[in-house]
């Protein structure tokens, strides 16, 4: 079976890792990131409270990822014991949407390109001129999803509502899990950056790497990355599925 890095932060890896080890995988855990919620006397979270307190006045809320949906979610909660109606909700992709739905809510996300690119794509989204959109995502990140969404006349906010950390690791450490077999699991461009920080010639070390959309995948092969793997979501079963079929194992 082949060598797993899973470097998905620490409270939100052990079913993969106990799936993947129970299909006979070797996985080693090196936590990229660790997410914490905004402070509550932050710049940001001054901005996501009146945010959430008119939430009503917004046609579209979209949540960038699975954090941003349980952090919007406890928000959510906290502002309005019955979530306002008249609003469009979306995920970037299943693992984003997936949250919202639970909680009730008709969430929309891409069919098969779960990034902000096929968000844009979804037809709720083309005619939004006028219209309020708050995005729910961590601090900082890419523009492309508000540019465009501006560029279509809507009038665009943000609720950043965590923070992710960058865990640092010594050479000895990635000595430790990587091998020429050894394949990287990554949930983000950013986790890419960071590992690209920490580890030189990264390519020449691994097996392979996963990664979660076309975009990442393409600057990875930019990069050297010979074998780039896309599952069809960041979710658990899509990832093992991904391995399946690649005969990885």
């Amino acid at each position: 079976m082949a060598s797993l890095i899973v470097t998905r932060p620490q409270d939100q890896a052990e079913d993969l890792i106990t799936a993947l080890q129970a299909a006979g995988h070797q996985v080693a855990h090196l936590p990229l990131m660790r997410i914490e919620a905004v402070t509550k006397d932050s710049h940001e979270a001054r901005l996501a409270r009146t945010a959430f307190m008119d939430l009503d006045i917004y046609q579209h809320v979209i949540a960038i990822s699975a954090n941003a949906a349980r952090e919007g979610l406890e928000w959510l909660d906290e502002f309005w014991p019955q979530p306002p109606i008249g609003i469009h909700w979306y995920g970037v992709g299943p693992a984003s949407a997936e949250p919202l739905r639970q909680y009730g809510f008709s969430a929309q996300c891409p069919a098969s390109r779960y990034d902000s690119e096929g968000l844009l794509a979804l037809p709720d989204l083309q005619q939004v001129a006028e219209q309020r959109i708050l995005i729910w995502r961590g601090v900082g990140g890419r523009e492309t999803l508000a540019s465009e969404l501006r560029a279509r006349g809507a009038r665009v906010e943000y609720a950043e509502l965590y923070q992710r950390l960058q865990q640092v690791y010594s050479p000895a450490d990635w000595q430790e899990v990587l091998t020429p077999a050894s394949w990287l699991l990554l949930s983000s461009g950013q986790a890419l950056e960071i590992v690209l920080a920490q580890v030189a010639d990264l390519p020449a070390r691994l097996a392979g790497i996963i990664l979660p959309s076309e975009r990442v995948a393409e600057s990875a092969r930019q990069l050297g990355f010979q074998q780039v793997l896309v599952p069809a979501s960041a979710r658990d079963e899509d990832m093992i599925a991904c391995l399946q079929q690649a005969g990885i194992g």
